[in-house]
């Protein structure tokens, strides 16, 4: 009987190689850190545009949502099998971050307000800020398997 394929489908369905488990933790959690500095950056410029006529760019890219196809998760998920997967850190990092991105969402919807940037827009910000400090947390975690 031939042995089993070195290889495991990803969820784009390209086929990666399999990775020791401490290798696909850390390219896996590079991935999700990645991800949480994408929406920290995204969130900072729109910060610096509330109240100028820049803002309604930023608002309109905000408004859709910043990853509605979860493509860290989906490509972070795919260095594991249903064997090493850390699921509840790796759900936990997804829950933490889609709080990060709601709140980047409720900021842009609270910075149309013609008093803006205010206490509403200050408060969305740190609350989207805090979520992705515990998402980087999470990553962290899942990087080092503790």
């Amino acid at each position: 009987m031939p042995a089993p394929s070195p290889s495991t489908a990803s969820a784009a369905g390209a086929t990666t190689k399999k990775q020791p488990i401490g290798e696909a933790r850390k390219k896996a959690a590079a991935i999700l850190e990645k991800e949480d500095q994408d929406v920290r950056d995204f969130l900072a410029k729109g910060v610096k545009a509330t109240g100028t006529p820049g803002f309604t760019a930023w608002y309109q890219k905000a408004i859709v949502g910043l990853d509605m196809k979860q493509t860290a998760f989906s490509k972070a998920d795919a260095y594991f099998t249903a064997d090493n997967e850390p699921t509840d850190l790796i759900e936990k990092w997804r829950s933490d971050n889609g709080e990060a991105n709601a709140k980047v969402t409720q900021y842009a919807m609270d910075g149309t307000s013609p008093d803006a940037p205010n206490a509403k827009t200050r408060r969305d910000a740190a609350a989207a800020f805090s979520a992705l400090e515990q998402a980087d947390k999470d990553a962290k975690t899942i990087a080092s398997g503790k």
